[in-house]
């Protein structure tokens, strides 16, 4: 028997559960290929990424399920694969890979989109020399380019100045 689609308010129940609870991270993992699926809106998908609690040394189980996540082709897949990148993996051993892999995975979907868009805001606030190429490659999806750039521009961590510069390479390239 197919088991009835899940309320938002259970799923946010066992995203918290899950993202949250005493356990190791094989185990966490297990619970999270189980819920990932069940994920069809933005809100349990960042609560859930955000709360996902993984240990240094164990961190690259979590990378490696993030790669299959982005590869996946489907839109809340993808998105926690780059709200996981957001919230785990913004620091100097993995920023190179997570530009080269936000730059060139494509999905239609909005959800997607905004996700990708918002951490590559934050690279850019924490690696902006890192960050800027890889906002205007041609590889970038317009819209999260465009979005991204937003949200850099709605950055008070970015000066005034970075933010004309990015508007105008922003207009440059779209046009």
């Amino acid at each position: 028997m197919k088991e009835p689609p899940s309320s938002y308010e259970e799923n946010i129940l066992q995203a918290l559960v899950i993202s949250n609870a005493k356990m190791d991270t094989d185990e966490r993992l297990a619970f999270t290929k189980e819920f990932v699926p069940k994920i069809n809106n933005w809100a349990v998908c960042d609560i859930f990424c955000g709360d996902w609690k993984v240990t240094p040394s164990e961190k690259n189980k979590l990378w490696d399920y993030c790669l299959e996540l982005i590869k996946t082709g489907e839109e809340f897949p993808m998105r926690v694969s780059a709200v996981m990148m957001l919230g785990h993996f913004l620091e100097d051993d993995y920023i190179d890979t997570v530009l080269s892999i936000l730059s060139s995975a494509y999905h239609e979907g909005y959800y997607f989109k905004m996700g990708s868009a918002w951490t590559l805001s934050y690279c850019f606030i924490k690696y902006p020399d890192k960050t800027e190429p890889f906002l205007f490659l041609p590889s970038l999806d317009k819209e999260i380019r465009n979005k991204a750039v937003q949200k850099i521009c709605d950055s008070y961590r970015v000066d005034e100045e970075t933010k004309t510069k990015l508007k105008e390479k922003k207009a440059r390239i779209n046009s």
